[in-house]
């Protein structure tokens, strides 16, 4: 096992041959290291780097537990993930501890070692080159060399952000290591130090990397939007030196006077250079444009190809199979490259869909969720049938323009309706009867007994519990990341690829104005703050003849709001919500109607707390399930308060939530959370595995108060 700590791993070489692919992954271990002393050499050890891009989307046993759940917002839709049990965080062989040591680095079959640390380690050896070798170009034209240079730097820094991001203080590789020699010291630097390592590097990227590049490439609007969250992520924690919370004062890196104005600096001159946010928020992710023409709003992606032989050991890019329910069970639909590939690993909680307050005039809400699927199936459909009262029930109250049906019938029509969400609340409840006596699947988070009164939480038609963390039953989900090429092609026989060719967005300027957004409103300048939200509020506004999703129309209480004409199919705006849904101070002013509705949880009392977790509401409307928003709200301090406050399944509190009759299974609705986040886990633990192989700088293995002690608090 030594020999992959963070040894040189000879990874994936290629040219920028096209914007698609220009990873173009060819194993080289059998190469000398002699080989990148020349330019051409060199040339594609840098371009190589660039697979570290994928690392949040290319496995859930890596970077995407680690970046996507548990947050308020967002969760495994498995109960053993989802509770933040003492067996997931707690122990030597836990999952997520083998997901940290992923993460750092660690070798699959007969692969080079992958992740963080060997990719840090091959960013030295090239700045090593750069610096000291100058093959060729390198040595002949210093613009370009610096060009290099930023590119690496910037690529470096991005893994020491993302690791020190799950672990805090963390060893800061700075110089190449060509050969084991069986020594494994690496102590930790401070997180103030790796601040100041890496902003001083993106600095230097940001100003020697042109504003163009070949798609994926880092450009300069990349780097400044990096560099500006960079300012921004010392500021929030400048205030917690001495934090008498120890997983508060973990998170100081350090003060600057400066570093606001610094962030705000740098994203203004990024948003005025970087070409603006795509008109329609749907198409950044609409794979017909955001494929073949993306829109510049894309600062960076990382970069998958539909010749899935360029796409890595782990099949391309895995997030298109995680953030899709189960929408086959009994549906009369089948997988289908349109929908996804239905894992369930991931999912909003119900804060998650609750925090989009303005459902029938916020587009992101229509445009982030798949809310309605048709049959597919034809004559062989596995539809659930009319049983007598459902049928009786439709019959005595259908449509006039509906047909009769008998019990027994399948009940979903190729080509129709098959099943369709509601996320409602309590007291909005639907008729149960009404519910499962419709010509679809119907899934109502909230129904309602007329018989008994009885309240039930998320029934499936068959009347079983679906429960907090609904697994592979269907529910509500995320369409960012539906992939009609999965396999390499649009043939529907692909639909059960995992092998996913689409790129994955990793930075786009939507979050520089949040960056300056914040920025501006933590130096109480509000107006100016307010300036950056409403920008992205216009962008989310339904324009006049845009279309509303059918059941958000039909069955959300919100349509009350809407004109006649609107509540018509096929459902057009009448004209622009932008007045609808314009933010102003009273959205974060105490005692406000706004500010109440935004639902703020009750430790935030002031402006200016109100105003920071406006922002984090808003990012989640913005970016759910885009990868940021765990690293965010822990970078800010908040990322405890707010999971024990809204995500019931990692909460331990009790009460906070409404309670069903259907509470049985340990997994129901009582109204009480149902996990066991502590505050130590907003930082993940160093694993076992890591731990045992470090020595001291004589070659001797630690001893285990020396493992101790390099340990996080709390594991």
């Amino acid at each position: 096992m030594k020999k992959y700590i963070w040894i040189i791993a000879l990874i994936a070489m290629g040219t920028f041959n096209s914007c698609q692919d220009f990873l173009d992954e060819r194993q080289v271990s059998n190469l000398t290291q002699d080989y990148y002393n020349d330019q051409n050499g060199l040339e594609s050890l840098i371009n190589g780097l660039y697979v570290f891009a994928r690392i949040k989307h290319e496995w859930d046993a890596s970077g995407s537990r680690l970046t996507q759940a548990e947050t308020d917002a967002y969760m495994s839709s498995s109960p053993a993930w989802a509770r933040v049990e003492i067996g997931t965080y707690g122990n030597d062989l836990s999952n997520v501890a083998g997901n940290v040591f992923n993460y750092l680095g660690n070798a699959n079959a007969a692969y080079a070692p992958m992740g963080a640390y060997p990719h840090i380690n091959n960013c030295n050896l090239a700045l090593d080159v750069i610096e000291n070798g100058k093959p060729g170009v390198f040595g002949t034209d210093q613009a370009f060399a610096n060009q290099r240079k930023a590119e690496v730097l910037f690529l470096r820094s991005w893994a020491f952000y993302l690791v020190s991001n799950q672990l805090g203080d963390i060893p800061l590789l700075l110089t190449p290591r060509r050969q084991d020699d069986g020594i494994y010291h690496y102590p930790k630097a401070s997180l103030e130090a790796v601040y100041k390592q890496i902003i001083e590097d993106v600095r230097f990227a940001y100003e020697n990397l042109p504003t163009n590049a070949p798609r994926g490439r880092i450009t300069k609007w990349a780097a400044g939007h990096f560099l500006a969250k960079l300012y921004l992520n010392r500021a929030q924690a400048a205030e917690f030196a001495n934090s008498g919370d120890e997983s508060l004062r973990m998170l100081f890196k350090g003060t600057n006077p400066t570093d606001l104005e610094q962030s705000i600096q740098i994203a203004t001159e990024v948003i005025s250079g970087a070409g603006g946010l795509a008109p329609d928020y749907s198409t950044l992710f609409d794979p017909s444009v955001s494929e073949t023409n993306p829109h510049p709003e894309v600062l960076w992606s990382a970069q998958f190809d539909t010749n899935i032989g360029l796409n890595g050991r782990f099949g391309g890019n895995r997030s298109v199979n995680y953030h899709v329910g189960n929408y086959t069970e009994q549906s009369g639909v089948n997988r289908s490259m349109a929908y996804g590939r239905p894992f369930g690993t991931f999912k909003p909680t119900d804060f998650g869909y609750d925090n989009f307050k303005d459902k029938m005039h916020d587009s992101r809400y229509a445009k982030t969720f798949q809310h309605e699927y048709i049959g597919n199936m034809a004559g062989n459909s596995t539809s659930f049938t009319w049983t007598a009262p459902t049928a009786a029930w439709w019959n005595a109250n259908k449509p006039a323009d509906q047909p009769e049906v008998k019990a027994g019938d399948r009940r979903v029509q190729n080509g129709r309706r098959a099943l369709i969400y509601l996320e409602n609340d309590k007291e909005n409840a639907l008729d149960s009867m009404e519910v499962m006596s419709q010509p679809y699947q119907f899934m109502v988070r909230w129904v309602r007994s007329s018989k008994t009164g009885n309240y039930y939480y998320r029934l499936f038609i068959n009347g079983a519990n679906m429960g907090l963390a609904t697994q592979l039953a269907p529910y509500l989900a995320v369409k960012k990341y539906v992939d009609p090429s999965r396999g390499g092609s649009t043939d529907e026989s692909n639909f059960n690829s995992e092998a996913g060719t689409r790129d994955a967005i990793l930075m786009r300027l939507a979050e520089t104005h949040l960056i300056r957004a914040e920025a501006y409103g933590r130096k109480g300048d509000y107006a100016a703050a307010l300036d950056d939200i409403n920008i992205l509020r216009q962008r989310a506004a339904f324009k006049g003849g845009e279309n509303r999703p059918a059941p958000i129309v039909e069955w959300y209480p919100e349509a009350r709001e809407l004109n006649a004409s609107e509540r018509q199919t096929p459902f057009a705006a009448s004209g622009d919500s932008y007045n609808t849904i314009m933010v102003t101070q009273n959205h974060f002013t105490p005692g406000t109607p706004e500010a109440t509705r935004e639902g703020y949880i009750p430790s935030v009392t002031t402006k200016a707390d109100m105003f920071v977790h406006f922002i984090y509401n808003e990012k989640n409307r913005e970016f759910l399930a885009e990868g940021i928003m765990w690293e965010d709200l822990h970078n800010a301090g908040i990322l405890f308060e707010r999971v024990m406050h809204h995500n019931q399944m990692a909460s331990n509190r009790t009460g906070l939530w409404p309670s069903a009759t259907n509470t049985a299974g340990g997994n129901g609705q009582n109204g009480n959370g149902k996990g066991q986040l502590q505050k130590h886990h907003t930082f993940r633990m160093w694993p076992f595995n890591y731990l045992v192989q470090l020595t001291d700088e004589n070659g001797d293995p630690l001893d285990p108060s020396a493992r101790s002690a390099y340990q996080n608090p709390g594991y």
